[in-house]
């Protein structure tokens, strides 16, 4: 039973770093990618149809967090609450602005959002692994960027596509190098295994990204993308073996709760292939 909770939670955050981190990206990088106010509401247009379903994901993660494990909960709230507030104040101003985006000045609201939610992350996944902050903060927003390009890479056409290929060839490198310092930078932690794991995979992942863009194979390149802004978070909680039975709900409480979120589940996956299902037209 505390498997299934641990490997329920493993997979909301998971999916959530995946598909909301292209949002961030694309936040960050449509000002770049588009040269005019036509282009740049093209580019956003490229994730509109997703961003608040991805966010669902992170609603569900905290769901289960709040449900399945309340003293976890409890320890993240009081050690990061600065974290957490800041990621919550991004949170709502990028999603207001891209909902209301109707005059260029909304773009203000809307990098500042991206940039909150993609450093605040960073620095609360460094706080826990006990690593530099700004390094974590600079490396998820990088990644991020990254994730978002590839991203555009794949739903745009022409010079649009263009100018996003050549912004992801240039985040490889920075993104890669941000994962070799993370890893020799961080604290003491309880299972270094999962930080040299995850570490591989992601060099590895980033390895195939930069060929995978060059044969244009976007959709390819994408889901490494993906795998690289989900493993992190994975990585830095199993390092510091944040998730433990000792956290958990008792027996009874996750019995009574397994059966609503198995449920709840295929609901969300559901809504999440229908939503990419939809939106392949406009490709």
């Amino acid at each position: 039973m505390e498997g299934l909770w641990v490997a329920l939670l493993g997979l909301l955050t998971a999916g959530y770093f995946a598909l909301a981190g292209f949002d961030y990206g694309v936040g960050l990088l449509f000002r770049f990618v588009g040269r005019d106010e036509a282009e740049r509401t093209g580019v956003i247009r490229t994730m509109t149809p997703f961003f608040l379903g991805n966010e669902v994901w992170l609603v569900a993660a905290v769901g289960v967090l709040f449900g399945a494990f309340p003293r976890l909960e409890g320890e993240l709230l009081s050690a990061h609450h600065g974290s957490f507030v800041t990621i919550l104040v991004g949170l709502v101003m990028f999603t207001a602005a891209v909902q209301l985006r109707s005059h260029p000045l909304w773009d203000v609201p809307l990098v500042a959002g991206a940039l909150i939610v993609a450093a605040g992350w960073g620095v609360l996944l460094g706080n826990v692994l006990g690593g530099p902050p700004f390094l974590w903060a600079a490396g998820l927003v990088t990644m991020f960027l990254l994730h978002g390009a590839v991203f555009l890479t794949w739903r745009l056409h022409g010079p649009l596509r263009s100018r996003a290929v050549l912004l992801a060839r240039v985040l490889i490198a920075p993104s890669a190098a941000f994962v070799v310092a993370a890893v020799l930078l961080s604290g003491p932690v309880q299972a270094p295994t999962y930080g040299w794991a995850g570490a591989t995979l992601v060099l590895f992942l980033l390895g195939g990204t930069w060929p995978a863009l060059r044969r244009r194979l976007y959709l390819l390149a994408f889901l490494c993308t993906a795998t690289t802004c989900a493993v992190p978070a994975l990585a830095v909680f199993g390092a510091q073996a944040v998730v433990t039975t000792e956290t958990m709900s008792h027996a009874p409480t996750l019995e009574a709760l397994t059966w609503p979120a198995l449920a709840v589940l295929p609901l969300v996956l559901v809504f999440q292939w229908t939503t990419w299902w939809m939106s392949r037209a406009t490709r």
